[in-house]
């Protein structure tokens, strides 16, 4: 369905940039979110998109329509989110998963083309532009579908039931070992 040369790199001031905002809220949201949520998407992923090491990737269909996106950065010591994985891990899981990291942030795909191999071409495209030694990702517990693609890609489960940002929305914290 998609190929590789439908997928180009994306950065600040992107001209897709409200698309990736849009399927963001689309994804993570919902249908109902509302400007200020749209807003805030864009200031944050403006924001990422000037962090150390970003790399992101856009998939669009035939017509030119985004239809997925992903994306992350270096894990550096001081960065907020970093600071929480760092929060929910054992010393020795930090020096293992976090000295040399690569946080894949973002991975979202239009749910009306799901499971027809976009989310697998985008992560497997990112990990590949990437020079470090391991990558983390959180995502929700309940999220399945999500957990399962990782697992199949040699992702781990470093920790379960993780309260990265609250104990209201519990994460899977997971983690890859990348070989060059």
């Amino acid at each position: 369905m998609i190929n590789n040369n439908m997928i180009t790199p994306f950065g600040k001031k992107d001209e897709d940039l409200h698309s990736v905002a849009g399927l963001y809220c689309k994804t993570f949201i919902g249908d109902n979110y509302t400007s200020m949520d749209f807003e805030n998407t864009v200031e944050n992923i403006n924001k990422h998109t000037s962090y150390e090491g970003f790399k992101g990737l856009k998939a669009k269909d035939e017509s030119g329509t985004l239809i997925g996106f992903s994306y992350g950065y270096t894990s550096l010591l001081d960065q907020f989110y970093r600071e929480k994985l760092a929060a929910q891990l054992t010393d020795q899981q930090q020096i293992e998963w976090l000295s040399d990291c690569f946080e894949f942030v973002e991975l979202a795909v239009d749910t009306n083309i799901r499971r027809m191999g976009v989310g697998r071409k985008l992560h497997d495209r990112l990990l590949s532009e990437i020079d470090h030694d391991t990558s983390v990702l959180t995502t929700s517990v309940e999220n399945n579908p999500a957990i399962n693609l990782y697992i199949s890609k040699g992702w781990e489960v470093i920790k379960e039931n993780a309260a990265v940002i609250s104990m209201d929305d519990v994460q899977v914290i997971m983690g890859k070992r990348i070989y060059l």
